[in-house]
């Protein structure tokens, strides 16, 4: 192990000797040792003086358990010389994070050519690149709330919907060429040469739009407002660019390009979980993870396009779903913080990944079989224990050791799949370490309730349950045996994304998605998932759909 992330812990914790067995922890002062606890402080003092009503009380030491036991340990954000404390992680402090989930569930993905079919058959109406530049010029006026059909109709203050748009893409050469370029991504402009000649092959000659309906509209409801609003908006804006009159006709069109050929990002999460509508993080397939980061793009680094779609998939899952929605509240970011921050995963993987290039001759070269499997799985386990074992400071950086199984977990995924380019090996591999070297052959299921890891077996990667017997690119959290477990659910991503990166295929699961979540429009920069979070724990990342332009005195 490189010695750059236990140098990062000794400095963060102020101790010489890594190895020693020895610590004067646990006196540091309670809450004082935190920056952010002391700011946060002398906020709610300020708060009790104005509402009359008392809230936060971080000077108590008698409310609950008192701080200080332990350190409260700062953190730098992996890839970046960024130090942030945890405060800065959480979600509803960190307006990158919540920019990055806002533009996942935000965007609407739906084919343009039924909708084009049925202007021609039905309605006798002529498409050519002009017609769709009209309706795009259209669509960009109705997707912010602006009125066209029916002209009383109330409209919305732009500066409250400024970020929403509508573009299209295609792999069609011919077609680009004549498609205004402000309402066009570009895949040619977006990615390596190799990379783009894959995803125009997979998109065809199909025409999508990407519609981005404005971040308030899912500040103020949840993702299930996406399908919605895009739908009507743009069906407002076929009718007016077409000039369409009513009737019987008009209503079979408003079906179709409603409804038709629509991209569903995210299922529905079933009630015991909250539920909640399309597009939420409780219902994304985890290969869509690889699908919205586009480090690959920015890199021809499989690892680096690895760890910061790992990051994302902390963001997302942990973060935003289960501190967010399922817990609610304090968050507990510590936990997921260890997959990217103080380059101790980036070490790890790069390992494993050094390790299999060394003995399979590189990435995606062994054929998938067992024996594989547990030959990767064990390496990475055994190196990694050694590590934590030689390091007793490492080990405390991990909160005594729960937090192992989430490096375990996401390397036991990407292990076998960068060996053998193969999702299903990972998957294996995943349970494998999961279930059995963990849970059977250690003894070590994970931390407080997540005790679930008895669900986690091999019997799951071939499961006759329908959701469960998946693909591993179209597993999701929204299935009984992952949507109990944060830890499964933070690192299921690991095996569709290393399998896809040790091919250096050009998407994961949809190469539509993939296109357009590279668009250089959107507020969050999914090419550097950690460099935009970093911005956010020091306050410099700029969201969208605040309430700004309607505030007293505005």
């Amino acid at each position: 192990m490189e010695k750059k992330s236990i140098d990062i812990i000794k400095e963060i914790f102020g101790e010489e000797d890594a190895e020693s067995k020895h610590t004067s922890f646990y006196e540091f002062g309670g809450w004082r040792q935190s920056r952010r606890k002391r700011e946060y402080v002398e906020i709610a003092r300020d708060l009790v003086k104005k509402r009359g009503v008392t809230g936060y009380q971080g000077d108590r030491d008698d409310m609950g358990v008192p701080l200080g036991q332990r350190f409260i340990e700062p953190y730098y954000i992996s890839g970046t010389d960024i130090l942030c404390d945890a405060e800065d992680l959480h979600q509803i402090n960190n307006a990158a994070i919540q920019q990055m989930g806002d533009d996942i569930k935000r965007t609407a993905i739906s084919g343009l050519d039924m909708a084009h079919r049925m202007l021609e058959v039905r309605i006798g109406a002529t498409v050519t690149p002009e017609t769709i530049n009209r309706y795009l010029e259209v669509a960009n006026h109705t997707i912010v709330g602006g009125a066209v059909a029916q002209e009383h109709m109330a409209e919305i203050n732009p500066a409250m919907t400024r970020d929403g748009y509508v573009k299209i893409t295609t792999g069609n050469e011919d077609l680009t060429d004549h498609i205004d370029k402000q309402y066009l991504i570009d895949i040619n402009m977006e990615y390596p040469e190799d990379q783009a000649d894959a995803l125009k092959e997979g998109v065809g000659s199909s025409l999508y739009q990407v519609v981005r309906v404005p971040t308030i509209a899912v500040r103020n409801a949840d993702g299930g407002i996406t399908h919605r609003w895009a739908a009507n908006q743009c069906t407002l804006a076929f009718i007016t660019a077409y000039a369409l009159g009513g009737g019987s006709v008009l209503a079979d069109f408003s079906l179709t390009s409603k409804h038709m050929q629509y991209v569903t990002l995210g299922t529905p999460t079933y009630p015991r979980r909250g539920p909640r509508g399309r597009g939420e993080p409780g219902g994304i397939p985890y290969a869509y993870v690889g699908d919205f980061c586009q480090a690959d793009a920015a890199t021809g680094d499989p690892l680096r396009y690895f760890l910061e779609s790992m990051a994302l998939s902390n963001f997302l899952y942990l973060n935003l779903w289960v501190n967010g929605y399922v817990i609610g509240g304090i968050g507990g970011v510590n936990a997921g913080a260890v997959i990217f921050t103080n380059n101790v995963l980036d070490e790890f993987a790069k390992h494993v990944a050094d390790w299999i290039i060394e003995r399979y001759g590189g990435f995606a070269r062994a054929k998938p079989s067992f024996d594989v499997i547990r030959d990767v799985c064990h390496e990475a386990c055994f190196h990694v224990l050694e590590e934590y074992n030689r390091y007793p400071l490492l080990l405390e950086h991990h909160w005594g050791g729960a937090i192992r199984m989430f490096v375990l977990s996401i390397l036991g995924g990407m292990g076998p799949s960068f060996a053998t380019g193969h999702s299903l090996a990972g998957m294996i591999g995943y349970h494998y370490v999961g279930g059995y070297l963990m849970k059977e052959a250690w003894g070590r299921g994970s931390f407080g309730s997540q005790d679930s890891v008895d669900h986690l077996n091999l019997a799951y990667a071939a499961s006759m349950v329908p959701d469960e017997g998946l693909l591993p690119e179209l597993r999701g959290p929204n299935i009984s045996s992952d949507s109990t477990n944060a830890i499964v659910m933070t690192t299921s991503a690991s095996y569709s994304v290393a399998a896809h990166a040790a091919r250096k295929d050009a998407w994961c699961l949809s190469p539509v998605v993939k296109v357009a979540f590279s668009d250089s429009k959107l507020p969050f920069d999914f090419k550097h998932v950690r460099a935009e979070i970093a911005r956010g724990t020091q306050h410099e990342f700029m969201p969208e759909g605040d309430r700004d332009p309607i505030k007293p005195g505005r």
